[in-house]
């Protein structure tokens, strides 16, 4: 394990189910072959992203809550518990504040200018659907 300093945006954490913390490079197919890597689909995995434009897709994790703390700037989420347009929840976050989001809830952002978003996600099962 390297100790650091890392840039979360580029260098990613696991945290499995044991003691240790993974440190994990990330390359530019990370997110297309995350199926394909077993040893992360338990435990949690921590990223890190500048939020610069609206999130063209809504994501899910049907296995875990996701932690989303926003470190700098602000990020409008909805949040839809599947029950129609009446379940869907609009939460405007400044940093240093943070949203807990539900296991099984669809939620996507905006963009309200430049932000940086640190995640932690039990990610395992995770789906997406065109926004």
């Amino acid at each position: 394990m390297s100790i650091g300093p890392h840039d979360p945006t580029s260098t990613y954490l696991h945290l499995g189910t044991g003691p240790e913390v993974d440190v994990i490079a990330v390359t530019h197919d990370f997110w297309a072959t995350i199926d394909s890597r077993p040893g992360l689909h338990t435990g949690r995995l921590v990223t890190g992203m500048t939020n610069d434009a609206d999130w063209t897709v809504w994501e899910m994790h049907p296995a875990g809550d996701e932690l989303i703390v926003v470190t700098s700037g602000a990020v409008r989420f909805h949040l839809d518990d599947g029950s129609g347009d009446s379940g869907v929840t609009q939460l405007t976050v400044e940093a240093p504040h943070y949203i807990v989001v539900p296991a099984g809830t669809w939620h996507t952002a905006d963009t309200l200018g430049p932000a940086h978003l640190l995640i932690v996600t039990w990610g395992e099962g995770t789906e997406h659907r065109p926004r």
